[in-house]
């Protein structure tokens, strides 16, 4: 029997086909087999095969839309697309989240965190929707991830401090739809995932007053004016935990949830091409909110001792006498000139975006809740250099005076890349920010123009 390499006499052209069907993980296996293979594979400087082998099975990353800090492009060329080390690199990441390494949070900690940060960067490069849905096509980069989030139990270990903002990213991302635990199991220590766990420790942080500020500008940020995704993530648990007690007829305005919808343009709608953030339409918007006279006792914030045995006791949050209200609004927001928008005589300075391709745009329009009162809505949102979309309102109730102020302001990051269907989730507050004065979580999605669904009021 020869023992000549049965592959060596077929063409280039189709070994390089059939390895690029393969997945990433065998082509590493087969190249460890032989000589011939090793070469074949790895001698080549030509990154034809290594292009093709990514292209087979995530998204062309030359198709991503990213924000350029240049301003000259928002997509890569493909001159800039290392597709050798991406391909690598994923696989690589894959097999980390996979493996039973990571049960260790201080062993392997730049594995861990090398895995997150490839993660987040398959978010960021995924296929965006088309503006013609009939034509949209799956995104590879966000079918490779779910599958390995679900595979994995990376998202629900232990997190060192320096891969936190990472995990809470990628969770908020995914917003518990690859939570461990479904069960409404009791606060425990040998189940931190239950569901009751996480709801009371993210309600612990979002109603916690001190953690909102002059130093992170009132909202979920961190003092270098990065977004604090902890914070972000909070509020995720607390709004769609609240959405799903809802009664049966809203169940159908749940916002879009995970990955599929972080995608660019995924959000309903059409839009100018000068609304690069896709700002004009109808919108939805929850907000939840609670009793805040139960948080204090004197002038000292949080302390919860009318109900529970201590100051910031989480206890207070599973009190049966607990009440928190949640209450869905329609919004309509429309594009207008710069010097159009007052915030409604509150003396505020914008800032402004440091990509000549998205200038930061101005809005107003008109929010209505159940009892038909409508408030009146300025703001702006722009693109702070980092790649994820900053949104700031201010709306106060028509036909209130207030000295010519807004009442409230709300701040808030897209989840995701821009115009996606997850939609905006942050905070308000009162624009004086007087102590005592009320903070809760929001979520703003947009839905299609008639979209006809009922407002909600509910405790």
């Amino acid at each position: 029997m020869s023992s000549q390499n049965p592959w060596i006499p077929l063409p280039t052209e189709l070994v390089l086909q059939i390895l690029a069907c393969c997945d990433p993980r065998d082509v590493a296996s087969l190249s460890m087999t032989n000589r011939f293979f090793w070469d074949f594979i790895y001698s080549s400087e030509d990154s034809y095969f290594w292009r093709q082998l990514l292209l087979t099975h995530y998204d062309d990353p030359q198709k991503a839309h990213r924000f350029s800090n240049t301003g000259s492009s928002s997509s890569s060329s493909r001159s800039d697309i290392d597709w050798k080390t991406q391909i690598q690199n994923r696989t690589e990441v894959e097999i980390i989240a996979l493996s039973n390494r990571h049960w260790e949070p201080t062993e392997h900690v730049l594995e861990r965190r090398r895995a997150l940060e490839t993660f987040i960067f398959a978010v960021e490069d995924a296929l965006p929707c088309s503006k013609d849905c009939a034509r949209n096509e799956p995104s590879w980069n966000v079918i490779w991830l779910n599958r390995v989030l679900t595979e994995s139990r990376i998202l629900q270990l232990p997190t060192l401090p320096n891969e936190s903002q990472l995990c809470s990213r990628l969770r908020s991302y995914t917003a518990l739809t690859h939570a461990s635990s479904s069960s409404d199991e009791p606060m425990s220590e040998t189940n931190p995932c239950s569901r009751s766990t996480v709801r009371t420790r993210s309600r612990c942080y979002v109603y916690d007053f001190r953690r909102y500020n002059l130093e992170n500008n009132w909202g979920p940020f961190l003092p270098d004016g990065s977004v604090n995704w902890n914070h972000v993530e909070n509020i995720v648990n607390v709004m769609l935990m609240n959405i799903r007690e809802l009664p049966g007829p809203w169940m159908a305005d749940v916002p879009p949830l995970g990955l599929e919808a972080t995608r660019a343009f995924s959000a309903p709608g059409n839009h100018r091409e000068e609304d690069w953030a896709g700002v004009e339409g109808t919108w939805r918007r929850y907000v939840c909110f609670m009793d805040y006279r139960d948080l204090f006792e004197g002038s000292s914030a949080f302390n919860y001792s009318t109900i529970a045995g201590g100051p910031r006791n989480p206890i207070f949050f599973t009190d049966s006498r607990f009440r928190e209200a949640t209450r869905l609004i329609e919004v309509k927001l429309h594009l207008i000139p710069r010097d159009q928008f007052h915030f409604g005589g509150y003396d505020v300075q914008t800032e402004s975006s440091p990509n000549s391709l998205y200038p930061t745009l101005y809005f107003a329009g008109s929010s209505r809740g159940l009892s038909g009162v409508e408030a009146a809505i300025e703001g702006y949102v722009r693109d702070a250099g980092d790649g994820i979309v900053r949104w700031r309102f201010f709306d106060s109730i028509q036909g209130v005076s207030h000295s010519g102020r807004m009442q409230w302001c709300s701040h808030g990051i897209q989840l995701g890349n821009v115009q996606s269907a997850m939609g905006v989730v942050g905070n308000f507050s009162t624009t004086d920010h007087d102590e005592g004065d009320p903070v809760g979580p929001y979520w703003l999605f947009k839905v299609p123009d008639g979209y006809t669904g009922r407002l909600l009021d509910y405790v």
